[in-house]
């Protein structure tokens, strides 16, 4: 298999069921990375995150979103996504209008209530979206549109549109990276439906401001 392309090493089936055991799933993880190039191309880490840790996460993507207590079950990273080092996603709140705000009392994981009486969220990253380092997503926020960046530091705590640029604590949006008229031609193009091996034929276009190719950049065709 072409190095651009997604990667499955021959161990491949012994990863998956090494994954099912607590005492050897990170290790499988690990060698699952090593053998597959790592976090821009190994399929079977992808398999791994999503069957046995809940996080799924598209091709090519990179980042803390390969760090197993980084993300809780109900993420969805698109592809492309850059994360950053020690971004953090929490998808669920104490309650705040209970006797107590301790998760003894509503996680029935640790033992004292039979089911969850706070539910758990969902987080959509969408497709080349880039994630600073140190932010944190909180369960306000359901979705980060495709092409948005989230600065370093962030703290999350609503939706973030596509191709926006959101910072600060609470993140809030300090302008879009495109006029709309570009927004909407890098939606309409789903270029990132195409693997590496495609783009990569148009390197030279990627280099260059969207400023000056605009709506005429070959992948928005």
């Amino acid at each position: 298999m072409a190095m651009n392309d997604m990667q499955v090493c021959a161990a491949a089936s012994v990863l998956r069921l090494l994954s099912h055991t607590r005492r050897t799933r990170e290790q499988a993880l690990d060698l699952a990375l090593r053998w597959e190039g790592g976090h821009f191309f190994s399929q079977t880490a992808r398999w791994i995150m999503l069957k046995v840790y809940g996080v799924e996460i598209g091709d090519y993507s990179y980042g803390e979103c390969f760090k197993p207590t980084a993300f809780p079950p109900g993420v969805h990273v698109g592809r492309y996504v850059s994360i950053g080092p020690d971004v953090r996603v929490f998808m669920r709140n104490h309650p705040m209008d209970r006797l107590s705000t301790h998760p003894f009392f509503y996680n029935a994981s640790l033992g004292f209530v039979q089911t969850d009486s706070v539910d758990a969220g969902t987080l959509e990253m969408g497709h080349d979206s880039w994630i600073g380092a140190r932010t944190i997503i909180l369960k306000g926020c359901k979705k980060i549109g495709v092409g948005a960046v989230i600065g370093a530091g962030s703290v999350v705590t609503r939706d973030v549109p596509d191709f926006a640029i959101a910072v600060g604590n609470p993140a809030k949006v300090v302008r879009m990276r495109f006029p709309p008229e570009i927004c909407s031609a890098i939606l309409k193009s789903r270029w990132w439906e195409k693997s590496i091996t495609e783009c990569a034929s148009h390197l030279q276009e990627m280099a260059l401001s969207m400023d000056s190719v605009k709506a005429n950049h070959p992948l928005l065709k």
